[in-house]
């Protein structure tokens, strides 16, 4: 199963690419990073990762109201999540 997150802003539909294994690695040690906690901060730089090179650019991600970004980080760690346990069944 392919999982993307989306997003509209000024009625454009923005989709990322699908959540694979680097978006996982960044969110990783992000996770294991002492300094980084909660969902949000874990899941900044994977969200960033996974917008690249699509429509979304750096500027669009970045003007993301903090409500809609703090829901795509959650649905991501919760990508991560499920990802991890796959891989121990």
């Amino acid at each position: 199963m392919q999982h993307t997150l989306t997003f509209t802003k000024d009625k454009i539909k923005y989709v990322s690419k699908p959540f694979d294994f680097e978006a996982m690695c960044i969110i990783n040690d992000a996770h294991n990073d002492e300094k980084k906690n909660g969902p949000l901060n874990i899941c900044r730089d994977a969200l960033d990762y996974l917008f690249e090179g699509t429509e979304a650019t750096q500027d669009i991600i970045d003007s993301i109201d903090i409500s809609v970004r703090s829901k795509m980080c959650i649905k991501l760690w919760s990508f991560y999540v499920e990802a991890l346990s796959s891989k121990n069944e």
